[in-house]
């Protein structure tokens, strides 16, 4: 591959990369004045402290109900795996 193909991908890659970081952006801002609109918090009580305090709130809800998301799948996997378990013992015992 020539160096002017690779100089053109590099290029291709980095608007690439733009773009995501700009969604990014974009869902960060949506995000946080829906957060902000749905909860009624007042833009001028929200100091930087606030804001860290508020976000470490949704981290947490949102950490929690994933673990707890993770564990509910791994008991459903763990119950529908013993009932193979238990129908392939049984295969071939009358």
């Amino acid at each position: 591959m020539s160096l002017s193909n690779l100089e053109k991908q590099q290029q291709k890659l980095n608007k690439l990369n733009e773009k995501i970081k700009n969604e990014k952006e974009k869902i960060d801002k949506k995000l946080g004045h829906e957060i902000i609109k749905l909860s009624n918090f007042d833009y001028s009580n929200l100091d930087q402290n606030k804001i860290k305090d508020i976000s470490k709130q949704v981290a947490d809800f949102f950490n929690l109900n994933s673990v707890s998301d993770n564990d509910e799948n791994t008991s459903k996997e763990n119950d529908s795996n013993s009932f193979t378990n238990v129908s392939e013992n049984n295969n071939g015992i009358s």
